[in-house]
């Protein structure tokens, strides 16, 4: 799929972001839509090679990428991984949260170990991302902090529940880290519906699966990774500057209903 991105004065010009994530889908295109608006760019990821292309990318739109390969359930990477990112170019001022992922098991199926392994990743790590992180940003005098939460978080979807767990956990730990963390640091959540991906695609072909889906969107399709990026370039930028402790639906209209 060819990502599209329209270059707008963003206030984000020179300033320095991180991505989780951001080897493919969702975070590949956050990467590079902020890129697009003038960020240089920090890509976390378990990929090298994945990376290295996102990388390229980023360049080709003018600006500079790091490339930092880490896994973010192996918490005691973090630190390491987080100090190199912030020397690179001296600070971050943008933290995105994205790394994630799904385990589809039925209620009576989920087992301890894929129980532990969403929440390792989808909440343990990223809290630890955003503690070393956040923690800089408040030494260091402001930052903007975005996570990709989930419409699952708040609503009952047909993901995992182990999944619609760890994404309804992030909300309020959005929340909790806003309260405690203003006025310096802005804390702000997105929650994508339905989002199509290489990850999701041939769910989401299954003609039952992709008719359920319709039918709960007014707007009539489904969720693309650059209307999420969007969204997160808005919290990013100082167009948000008396936002924090949102948790931002980007799903079609799914939960107006």
């Amino acid at each position: 799929m060819k990502i599209v991105i329209v270059s707008a004065v963003s206030g984000l010009e020179g300033r320095r972001a991180l991505v989780t994530g951001a080897s493919r889908g969702i975070g590949k295109s956050i990467a590079l839509d902020l890129a697009a608006a003038g960020c240089d760019v920090v890509g976390v990821a378990r990929s090298p090679d994945a990376l290295a292309a996102v990388g390229s990318e980023v360049e080709s739109l003018g600006r500079r990428f790091l490339p930092v390969e880490l896994d973010v359930a192996s918490a005691g990477d973090i630190p390491a991984a987080i100090d190199r990112a912030w020397d690179w170019r001296g600070g971050i001022d943008v933290l995105v949260n994205v790394a994630g992922l799904i385990v589809r098991s039925a209620p009576l199926e989920v087992t301890p170990a894929e129980w532990d392994l969403t929440f390792s990743v989808n909440v343990r790590g990223t809290y630890f991302v955003t503690q070393e992180v956040g923690g800089r940003m408040l030494a260091n005098g402001g930052g903007s902090i975005v996570t990709v939460t989930s419409l699952a978080g708040e609503r009952v979807t047909r993901a995992s529940v182990s999944y619609q767990a760890s994404k309804a956990a992030l909300i309020q730990v959005t929340r909790a880290l806003a309260v405690h963390w203003a006025p310096t640091v802005r804390v702000n959540a997105v929650a994508p519906g339905y989002v199509r991906t290489d990850l999701n695609a041939a769910w989401l072909a299954d003609e039952e699966n992709g008719g359920y889906v319709l039918g709960k969107t007014p707007l009539g399709r489904v969720g693309l990774p650059e209307d999420v990026a969007g969204a997160v370039r808005f919290l990013a930028s100082p167009a948000s500057s008396y936002v924090t402790g949102q948790n931002l639906r980007v799903d079609g209209g799914w939960s107006a209903q």
